[in-house]
């Protein structure tokens, strides 16, 4: 073989060939001439070992002839024989590369030779083989991999001979160099592969030399840490894009630390991690793994600094005992920056520092923060000459970890001690004082940074700010600090309060220079937590806070959300929400008022949350802060009135506040006098500053007009003996002679009035639901002779006084009377008002065209009013649609279906269109949208008109119109409408099933049918047809839908579905009218018969057959209530003679086809099963008894067994199952076709192989219980035999349960109940062994304990079948007693935990109910149970289903009350359970809960009882218990039966 031929073949197992590959190797590593041998042969000879040793499998014969052969090879050379011979060779010649790469200091492979490259890999390939094998054979587990492995017991002995520690001192840093060497990262297409694949070698070389590398951790930490963080310092790339193979040598470096750390020194451990050399190391390596390593790879890290600073025995005391822990260091940022300049004096200032304070004895904990001091006291002068930017960076990153591991040490030791886990106050304020220490030179660092505003390093800013933002999360987690912790020095407060004024100057810095989203997001998130941890830190500097957080809004991240949503939510809860009004009106007074500004406070309104927030604020604000507000946002108004873009945002918080307002009996007189108040003075402002329409102070005045119209309307309805004159219609109107402010309510009706009489008014009356619907939906504009700005304003104001006018046409309805003349009356001429308000909504509403996405006002602001003028009108539809006529419930129907139709289209991705989208989604989901008549009574019309108009240009509009109408509720057609609904749904049908012909595979053309469909279906199932109706259109409906159904477009499910549907509705409303006219019937059929070909046995298509099936079907479901008797006026034959007449004959037409699709055991054939399934199903409840149908059915269930075992498909299973039930439907027709031996086999076979594939069947069950309710005792005896013997199966536990248990619910006669009594006690002893099985899952737990628990109720129930003793009730009782203990507990889910509980319960109440008298005899496994309920009960939390257990286990105690004499004493020991668990801690939830059944088993005990527990428990016990017994005595009474 040439080198070529051999590096590219494939290794044989061949045992010669091996032979003669290793005699080469071997021959070529001992000769003197290997340089030649290396350079012609012997680089294919490593090549054809290396492929030898990465072969999964370690022999093959080759092509298949001589299989002993290869046998023997494998028994005489393996993998690690292979290895063992390569790995002298690998190691040497590395060795000897690794000595010429120290003397020449080359770290590059560019000019690496081939041959060292195959050295790599065949030392990564012998390292894998022989330290595999080692591990196996050292590991317990595996005893299966040993015996395959064969493992010598002198792998061991070959690698410490190979790798002494003097050799791994030099190959695993060159290892490590070779892998981070300076060659391409990514695995390049051709040249640099090689390279590639070197590194790859190197780092797996690397991790297994690393696992044997015997040294100390100080060593480790300063050779082998210190060579991979330089090698990483040396080789800058971006840590998210490093190649695995570095990040592998990263991860073993640190695997190898950590588990060094084991035997080290406590002591020595603590000063080396946290050292000024190894702490920059650890956090430059914790940056190198990746985001998508596994948890314990990224817990690697915390590991490290939990053990290595933080151990429990050897570390923590010490930080308890520091003299810095008594202190709160105070924030300097001078003290940084002179610490900066001089470096070197700050140690001995230090010293002086810690003299002074009394000469503590300083622990050696404090190099901690010596450390961190250290590396960060110096961080100007090392970022401005570049030498000490990494460390900064690299600890800074580090701290979070630092802070997190402290807390988490001090959480520990607090859940070990005996305050059940809680942290106390002062491990609280020991934690708080070690963040102040630890984080005191990063706060110094960055506001000195900030402060000096230099030349700042955006990466060491960044770096800073996330370390202040991550440990101060880390506080707020933990709670380190809680306002309500003693602090009578304030020195916490301080502390916080400096932290919080630095980051506010950081806030003032970041205002005026433009910053990175990540220090936004730091400084952001670090402000949200201040807030959260004390609200007073940034009481002062709200306003700052609130404008820069506006500011960073539009950025993609949601921290500045988060933040202004709390800061709304605390000031919420403290009732003070005043004080962030006034925040965001300093913000305006601390900025210039300019557009900028205005445009960085809106960005409050875009946030829904935070409105929500400010809602609900002013929902539950108190009664005495409203008028404070009120006057707040007025005098704002007022104040702003000359300031455009302050005014504009001043008026939409007044709008929020507004509509918030919750009136009631109490405030209404005030709110009233407010409204009026703001009439005079923000309102008469605005209206009074322009003359021009245009202006924005005219639309701000009309939208702010309009929601105090609406607060005045609500407050009216509280206050008694409202004159509708003088009072409702006061705050629109002014007086003559004032004329300080504009008459809105002349106004408005001037504007109407106007628009009324306009010719273009009566046009776009008249003319434009015909243009519209002409136009093929689309909408069109209209000039309305309204100002663009005033339009949303106007329409609002009219809407809203509408509903003032309702309101006062209601009380002038009560006062006025009957003889008055209606003509004249007032409410007459307010109606009038309203229908003419309507009329001007609706006209301003066209005024763009209808789906059309709005836009922003021409001033820019972002106008409360909404942009969408359908808005509105979708809003107040319950007021207007009392004056509204049918033309504005169609408009508005248009709309409503185009904003429904408009979601994910993509010329509809507006602002405003979502909005539309989300207003129409809100009506269908509101019960009263469907109880308007006005609308309902055009929705079906409309909605099938636009679906019409939209099929040709947009199928994805018509189809969700049509989806929505499907779904709508059809009681509201009435019978008029009925015809004409169904022929436009019909003419759509047949339009769009000529479309989907043209494009078979258009999914929105299928769904529209779907939708067409169903709406006929449900149409026709309500339809109640006029006199003299039109036959033809039925004719047409059964021929159309009969014909498209059945083509080759009809394949999906969906469709034939909804096809079918429609047909069988198609079908019933033919049988309804028989009666008036026979004829729709007969045309029916007559249409049916053209499905099935013109031979007597042609087969059919499965389209045709899953129509035909749905047909006969739906004549068995009337049949068997008794639908088909009607008979005709003009024949004597009735509906039954019909349908018996045509489906025997479509049964003769189809069944030889049927049946030879069926013997094929095919599975597309499930349809065809079906078909056969009701045809004979029909016969067996048929009058005419047919012999053949008999055969038929007997062949066909015959062919059964074999369909069930050869098809596995779920749906020819299901088939088959129906047909089991069908036919048992008529047990007796079934046992003449059938012996009666095989039925039960037949059904039996069913049920117990999908119990073995734990599918529920429950076709099978009612099929079976039929059966067994008409059997006799042989039927029993085949039954019960099968069950007990199984043909020599052994069937499951829960088979057998699940089939007694139907068994012994369904027998009635007392000859069955004779028979099965004497099998009880064997399957009551197999029902036992459900709850034994202690290895299924959670689901098959669950399974198991509810069937148990329904056959124990039954059996039970039933003692005519067995009378259980009482060494069985114990039996039963103490089965259940170990489900609950806690390692089974564990095991299993909520939902299982809930199921299993309230199972046993039932079983529990059932014994009580009927075995009490058994009971006295054996209380002790049934309070042993009660025990293991009640201690259960106590180890649950809410979370896991505490009340629905506590509930279950009340109503068990309670049945214990009627037998109070004899279960008294063994009570006892239940509520002494409970109270242990009181003494013990229990959670309020828990006693609360537990608390009635408490009262119970207190309420079977005598005063005796209540003595002898008064004596058994301690004094801390009686001081828990009393208030529980006390609290008995005054509130329980037992309602039940005593």
């Amino acid at each position: 073989q040439t080198k070529g031929e051999a590096a590219s073949t494939k290794p044989s197992s061949n045992h010669d060939e091996i032979v003669s590959y290793i005699t080469k190797f071997v021959s070529a590593t001992k000769s003197s001439s290997s340089s030649e041998k290396e350079s012609t042969d012997f680089p294919s000879v490593i090549s054809y070992l290396i492929l030898f040793l990465q072969k999964d499998t370690t022999t093959t014969a080759v092509n298949g002839k001589d299989e002993q052969q290869a046998s023997l090879a494998a028994m005489y050379i393996t993998k690690e024989d292979v290895a063992t011979l390569l790995l002298p060779w690998c190691v040497g010649r590395l060795m000897r590369l690794a000595a010429a790469s120290s003397s020449n200091d080359d770290n590059s492979t560019d000019d690496v030779d081939a041959l060292d490259g195959l050295a790599w890999a065949a030392l990564t390939s012998s390292l894998d083989i022989v330290a595999a094998a080692t591990t196996s054979s050292t590991a317990a587990a595996a005893a299966e991999e040993s015996s395959t492995l064969q493992v010598s017991t002198s792998n061991e002995t070959l690698l410490s001979s190979c790798f002494p520690q003097s050799t791994l001192n030099r190959l695993v840093p060159y290892a490590g160099r070779i892998a981070f060497s300076s060659s391409h990262h990514q695995p390049p297409s051709s040249s640099n592969n090689e390279t590639y694949n070197i590194q790859t070698s190197a780092s797996t070389t690397f991790v297994h030399l690393v696992q044997r590398y015997k040294s100390s951790f100080d060593v480790v930490c300063k050779t082998l840490l210190s060579d991979v963080d330089s090698l990483l310092s040396n080789n800058q790339t971006d840590t998210t894009t490093r190649p695995p193979h570095q990040v592998a040598v990263v991860q073993a470096t640190l695997k190898k630390i950590h588990k060094l750390m084991e035997n080290a020194n406590p002591k020595r451990l603590f000063t080396i991690v946290c050292s000024m050399d190894v702490l920059p190391r650890l956090g430059r390596l914790s940056m190198v793994l990746p985001s998508s390593s596994l948890d314990d790879e990224k817990l690697l890290i915390q590991k490290i600094l939990l053990d290595g600073l933080f151990h429990p025995v050897h570390h923590m005391d010490g930080f308890r005992t520091m003299s810095e822990m008594k202190l709160v260091p105070k924030v300097e940022v001078a003290a940084a920056a002179e610490a900066a300049t001089v470096e070197k004096d700050g140690e001995k200032k230090a010293k002086k520092d810690e003299d002074k304070k009394g000469g503590n004895k300083t622990c050696f904990q404090a190099g901690l923060f010596h450390s961190v001091k250290t590396l960060l006291s110096s961080v100007t002068a090392s970022v401005e000459d570049g030498s000490g930017k990494d460390d900064v960076i690299a600890t800074a990153k580090l701290l979070p970890g630092i802070v997190h591991g402290f807390f988490e040490r001090v959480r520990e030791h607090a859940t070990q001690s005996k305050n059940g886990g809680s942290t106390t106050e002062a491990d609280a304020k020991l934690q708080f004082r070690f963040w102040c220490h630890l984080i005191l030179p990063v706060l110094e660092a960055l506001f000195s940074r900030k402060h000096q505003n230099g030349n700042n390093d955006d990466d060491v800013d960044n770096a800073l700010m996330d370390a202040v933002s991550q440990t101060l999360g880390l506080v707020l987690q933990y709670d380190a600090y809680l306002p309500s912790y003693n602090d009578p020095d304030e020195e916490h407060l301080t502390y916080l309060q400096s932290v919080a004024d630095g980051l506010v100057r950081c806030v003032d810095g970041s205002n005026n220079n433009t910053k990175t989203d990540n220090d936004n997001y730091a400084l952001v998130t670090s402000l949200c937590n201040l807030i959260l941890l004390n609200h007073r830190l940034l009481h002062g500097k709200l306003s700052t806070v609130t404008y820069y957080t506006c500011a960073c809004l539009p950025q993609k991240n949601q921290e500045p959300n988060k933040l202004l949503f709390t800061i709304v939510k605390t000031y919420r809860e403290l009732r003070a929400i005043g004080d962030f009004l006034t925040a965001t009106r300093e913000a305006f007074t601390k900025t210039a008022a300019s557009q900028e500004s205005a445009d960085t406070m809106n960005n409050i309104l875009l946030c829904n949350n935070v409105v929500d927030s400010l809602a609900l604020a002013y929902q539950s604000c108190p009664s005495g802060q409203l008028q404070e507000m009120w006057n707040f946002f007025d005098g704002w108004i007022v104040d702003s009135i000359s300031t455009t873009p302050e005014l504009s945002f001043a008026v939409q918080m007044f709008i929020i506040f507004v509509k918030s307002i919750r009136s009631d009996k109490q405030n209404s007189l005030g709110l009233r006098g407010l409204c009026e108040f703001s009439m005079n003075t923000s309102i008469a402002k605005l209206l009074d500053s322009s003359d021009i329409e245009s202006s924005i102070h005219m639309r701000l005045g009309f939208d702010l007009c309009g929601w105090l119209v609406e607060l005045h309307s609500r407050s009216c309805f509280w206050v008694d003996n409202v004159s509708v004159d003088g009072e409702s219609s006061f705050l629109l109107t002014t007086s003559k002679d004032d004329k300080s402010r504009l008459n809105v309510l002349s106004y408005l009706h001037n504007k109407a009035e106007t628009a009324a009489a306009s010719e273009g008014f009566s046009l776009w009356k008249k003319s434009f639901l015909g243009a519209y619907w002409q136009s093929g939906g689309v909408g069109t504009e209209v000039d309305i002779g309204v100002h663009t700005s005033l339009r949303g304003s106007l329409q609002r104001l009219a809407l809203h006084r509408i509903h003032q006018l309702h309101s006062m046409i209601y009380y002038c309805n009560l006062e006025e009377s009957d003889e008055q003349d209606s003509k004249d009356s007032q409410s007459t001429v307010l109606t009038r008002e309203a229908k003419m308000l309507v009329d001007f909504s609706f006209y301003i509403a066209c005024s763009e065209a209808i789906g059309a996405a709005g836009s922003e006002t021409e001033e820019g602001d972002l106008a409360l009013s909404s942009a969408s003028l359908w808005i509105p009108i979708a809003q107040s539809l319950p007021i207007w649609s009392h004056y509204s006529e049918h033309f504005h419930s169609e408009l508005f129907l248009i709309w409503f279906y185009t904003s429904i139709s408009s979601a994910n289209s993509s010329r509809n991705c507006s602002h405003t269109s979502r909005r539309e989208y989300a207003t129409s989604i809100a009506l269908t989901r509101d019960a009263s949208f469907y109880d308007n008549d006005k609308i309902m009574t055009p929705l079906m019309h409309v909605g099938v008109k636009f679906a019409t108009h939209k099929s040709n240009d947009d199928v994805e509009a018509s189809s969700k119109a049509l989806s929505f109408i499907s779904s709508a509720p059809v009681e509201f057609i009435e019978s008029s409408d009925s015809t004409n609904i169904l022929a436009e749904i019909l003419d759509l049908d047949i339009h769009t099933t000529a479309t989907l012909r043209q494009s078979q595979n258009d999914q929105l053309v299928k769904q529209v049918l779907c939708s067409t469909r169903s709406i006929l279906a449900r149409v026709l199932s309500v339809a109640m047809l006029p006199s003299g109706f039109d036959t033809s259109l039925f004719a047409k409906m059964t021929h159309h839908l009969l014909s498209s159904s059945s083509d080759d477009i009809g394949c999906d499910m969906i469709y034939l579905s909804a096809s079918s549907d429609a047909i069988n509705e198609c079908l019933s409303l033919c049988i309804d009218y028989y009666e008036k006219d026979d004829t729709l019937l007969q045309d029916f059929f007559s249409q049916l018969s053209n499905l099935m070909g013109d031979g007597p046995s042609s087969e059919i298509s499965s389209s045709k057959a899953f129509l035909l099936r749905g047909v006969i079907r739906k004549v068995n479901t009337l049949n068997r209530h008794h639908s088909l008797a009607k008979r005709s006026a003009t024949k004597s034959k009735s509906v039954y003679d019909v349908c018996t007449e045509k489906v025997l004959t479509i049964y003769e037409r189809t069944w030889r086809g049927l049946f030879s699709k069926i013997s094929k055991v095919n599975s597309s054939a499930c349809v065809e099963l079906l078909l056969a399934s009701e045809l004979l199903s029909f016969h067996a409840n048929c009058a005419v008894k047919n012999a053949e149908a008999k055969e038929n059915a007997a062949e066909l269930f015959e062919n059964l067994a074999n369909i069930q075992d050869s098809s596995p498909e779920a749906d020819m299973i299901t088939a088959c199952n129906y047909f089991l039930s069908v036919m048992a439907a008529a047990p007796d027709y079934l046992f003449e076709c059938v012996a009666q031996e095989k039925v039960f086999e037949q059904i039996l076979c069913a049920m117990s192989s999908s119990s073995s594939s734990q599918t529920a069947t429950p076709l099978l069950d009612a099929a079976f219980c039929s059966l067994i309710r008409q059997t006799d005792v042989d039927g029993l005896n085949t039954a019960t035999t099968f069950l007990i013997k199984g043909e020599g199966k052994r069937q499951s536990s829960v088979f057998l349960v699940k089939t007694f248990h139907l068994i012994i619910s369904s027998i009635k006669s007392q000859e069955q109940q004779k028979y099965i009594a004497g099998h009880c006690e064997h399957f009551l002893l197999i029902s036992m062994d459900l709850l034994r099985e202690k290895s299924c899952n959670v689901h098959q737990t669950q399974q198991h304990v509810s069937l148990f628990s329904r056959m124990m109720t039954t059996l039970l129930a039933k003692k005519e079948l067995l009378v259980l003793s009482g060494r069985e009730i114990g039996m039963i009782c103490s089965e259940m007693t170990p489900l609950f203990h806690i390692d089974r507990v564990n095991a299993r889910d909520v939902e299982c935990d809930i199921s299993v509980f309230n199972s046993c319960s039932s079983v529990v109440s059932a014994l009580i109910a009927h075995y009490s008298k058994q009971l006295y005899g054996c209380p002790s496994p049934l309070f042993g149970l009660l025990l293991s309920l009640l201690s259960h009960l106590l180890h649950t939390n809410a979370r896991k289903g505490l009340s629905e257990k506590a509930l279950e286990y009340s109503k068990l105690c309670e049945l214990l009350i009627p037998h109070k004499d004899i279960f008294k004493k063994h009570v006892v020991g239940l509520i002494l359970c409970y109270i242990k668990a009181l003494s013990e801690g229990m959670s309020p939830i828990t006693k609360k809960k537990l608390m009635p059944s408490v009262y119970a088993l207190l309420d079977v005990c005598s005063d005796f009882e209540t003595r002898q527990i008064n004596a058994m428990i301690d004094v801390p016990s009686k001081t828990l218990f009393a208030p529980v017994f006390k609290s008995y005595q005054k509130f329980y009474q037992y309602h039940g039966q005593a």
